[in-house]
C-alpha cells in the first residue's frame, strides 16, 4: 500500500474526528457562557 492510498483511507476518518472534537470544543465553551449568562440574569434571583 502506497503512501497516496494510505492518506486517502485514513485521510477522511482524521478529517472526521477533528471536526468532531472542534464541535465538541466549541459547544462546550458556548453552554458555559450560556449558564454564566442563565445564572447571572434574572433567572438567578
Amino acid at each position: 500500500m502506497s503512501t497516496l492510498d494510505w492518506l486517502g483511507v485514513v485521510g477522511p476518518y482524521v478529517m472526521f474526528f477533528t471536526m468532531l472534537i472542534t464541535y465538541y470544543v466549541w459547544e462546550g465553551r458556548r453552554e458555559r457562557r450560556l449558564r454564566q449568562r442563565y445564572e447571572e440574569g434574572e433567572h438567578a434571583k
